[in-house]
């Protein structure tokens, strides 16, 4: 975005407003990537 201060500012507000939800686990769009975009 250009300025890290304006940036971290930001990025703070949005976190402030947000409910953060961590997800464990292995992820099916990873394990199933090949079948998706084929062979790379």
């Amino acid at each position: 975005m250009g300025d890290q201060t304006i940036t971290a500012a930001i990025l703070d507000c949005i976190v402030h407003k947000c409910e953060i939800i961590n997800l464990d686990g292995n992820s099916c769009r990873l394990t199933h990537r090949e079948t998706i975009f084929g062979k790379s």
